[in-house]
């Protein structure tokens, strides 16, 4: 192969390609961007003042994080694929009073309120007899903590229909009756059958772990003033019966409702994320504000005033529906992260209808807090709780091995058949 690679003929339908993408990509979303640059610049992107570094607050406050690991292959027998999930909890003190900044609670106290941290889930299912849907529906039945489907379904579409309905009777008469059966089983609530592949399984039941344990902490005693979760606050909808999806999304709807019921702060935070043009808003940033400037850029949906922007508008999930992102930078030697809240509670605690400079303002006294939470010297610019929840769920590939192990250690302990049970990958070297 490698003789194949290194070759002028390579390297040539390499730049067929680039020049392809310049010439119909690139330049069809810089004719979009040069319509949204001066909205960005002049109304959309700020920069702030951080905290000093020696300041005290007058009221310190917890930080709680979530974030988990996993793989869809812990061991392969035949057809069946076993998955392993590991989720995370992490709650952090500002501490300012003892200068202790960022301290984690202590693991008993933790463990008391939340369970054993790291928690770990397993997940089977055969992938060709029919059971994806009923198995994963039973794994995530048991995972999340909310047991009633009805009220599970019922806070997306209070958010989704505000005004319209806030029983789940009040779906009689809608254009949801005719779905109402089905939205009182977990099982029917995937509405992806057909797209139920081994990474869409784990995916989802990555998401829902880490959702069932940031309900945990919504429920407990800890009280924190932000919880913040790894990803997006992303709802992916059935486009013809117009809720989720997947469970997932009723779940995640149900985590926004009970947040602002709790007055805890529900943040997501992308390091990873596909914001078209981020750089170049990065860029715009150190040229209005200096290099060293910390800075946040709104992204604002349809329904905001003024509307979206045009490098997003044939996006489906950018912005998210019931949420509001953010661009923003901390520090000039890490690219732009994103942040999204929800919605509901952005136009309750930050927009201010009729009047952008106190929305303005609102923002900047949301990211100085943001800011002063994400101090530490080894991921500078990133929220300490959620580094440690990502340090503490991890799974290495030193771990993943020796699960393995321990599998093939319960199975013969169990005196169970010898059938095929390593990785698909490990015959012939291959």
């Amino acid at each position: 192969m490698l003789d194949k690679i290194l070759t002028e003929k390579f390297r040539r339908t390499l730049k067929i390609v680039f020049t392809d993408i310049k010439n119909q990509q690139d330049r069809r979303d810089e004719q979009e961007f040069a319509k949204d640059e001066v909205r960005i610049k002049e109304r959309l992107l700020d920069s702030f003042t951080p905290y000093s570094p020696d300041i005290i607050l007058e009221n310190d406050y917890r930080i709680a994080a979530i974030d988990g690991s996993g793989t869809d292959s812990l061991m392969t027998l035949d057809d069946i694929r076993v998955h392993l999930l590991s989720t995370s909890s992490i709650v952090v003190d500002t501490n300012t009073q003892s200068e202790n900044l960022f301290s984690p609670i202590d693991r008993e106290t933790l463990e008391t309120e939340l369970g054993e941290q790291p928690h770990l889930d397993i997940h089977w299912h055969s992938g060709v007899r029919g059971d994806a849907r009923s198995k994963l529906a039973g794994t995530l039945a048991n995972i999340y903590p909310l047991k009633d489907i009805a009220s599970l379904t019922l806070p997306f579409f209070k958010d989704f229909k505000p005004g319209e309905i806030s029983s789940f009777s009040d779906l009689t008469d809608t254009e949801y009756e005719k779905f109402i059966p089905r939205l009182r089983e977990m099982e029917s609530l995937i509405s992806r059958e057909q797209h139920l592949t081994n990474p869409t399984v784990h995916d989802e039941i990555r998401k829902v772990s880490e959702y069932a344990a940031a309900r945990n902490i919504l429920t407990s005693d800890i009280c924190p003033k932000y919880l913040l979760i790894d990803g997006a606050l992303s709802v992916f909808m059935h486009f013809v019966r117009r809720y989720p999806s997947m469970p997932s999304g009723f779940m995640l709807r149900d985590l926004c409702a009970l947040a602002r019921q709790k007055d805890v702060i529900l943040c997501a935070v992308s390091k990873n994320h596909t914001i078209p043009f981020a750089h170049r808003i990065a860029g715009m940033a150190r040229e209005v504000f200096g290099d060293n400037a910390k800075w946040f850029c709104h992204l604002p949906s349809k329904e905001d005033p003024e509307g979206g922007l045009h490098i997003y508008e044939d996006r489906t999930y950018i912005p998210p529906m019931l949420a509001v992102p953010y661009l923003y930078s901390f520090s000039r030697d890490n690219r732009p992260s994103r942040i999204d809240f929800d919605r509901i509670w952005w136009l309750q605690n930050i927009f201010v209808p009729t009047d952008p400079k106190a929305t303005r303002a609102n923002e900047k006294a949301l990211f100085s807090e943001l800011e002063f939470m994400s101090r530490d010297a080894r991921w500078y610019g990133y929220p300490v709780s959620l580094a440690l929840a990502h340090v503490s769920c991890k799974l290495s590939h030193e771990d993943l091995r020796l699960a393995k192990d321990v599998c093939m250690d319960v199975r013969n302990e169990m005196g169970l058949d010898k059938r095929k049970a390593q990785d698909l990958r490990a015959d012939y070297d291959l």
